[in-house]
């Protein structure tokens, strides 16, 4: 994909979600969240663009991506619960972000270790 293209669907991500956690929880009470939220997601998603391969494997088991799904669901599911009052959406979002910005960035280093760039 276009780097011009991918940065501007990492931005348009890294607008569109912080501004849905905003409209549906307006009582959060900490903007810093909702920037963190932002940045998460769309440098996130500008990683996760570049290497599309690697997120959507049909030549073998793709067991890391699987794996992925299932912590994220799970810890998705724990800071649901386990947040007290407040907050509790933007934290959910932002924790669901780091969790997938720590995937796609550990596929980019993989990939540049191996020279396969």
């Amino acid at each position: 994909m276009n780097r011009t293209v991918r940065y501007a669907v990492g931005v348009a991500v890294g607008l569109a979600v912080p501004a849905a956690v905003a409209a549906a929880a307006p009582t959060s009470r900490v903007p810093i969240l909702l920037v963190a939220i932002a940045q998460v997601y769309a440098v996130g998603t500008a990683i996760a663009l570049r290497f599309p391969d690697r997120l959507r494997r049909t030549d073998a088991p793709n067991w890391t991506s699987g794996a992925f799904a299932g912590v994220l669901t799970f810890g998705t599911t724990a800071l649901l619960q386990g947040v007290d009052a407040g907050p509790t959406l933007a934290a959910t979002v932002l924790g669901w972000g780091l969790a997938g910005f720590g995937f796609v960035t550990g596929i980019a280093y993989e990939r540049g270790e191996s020279g396969s760039q």
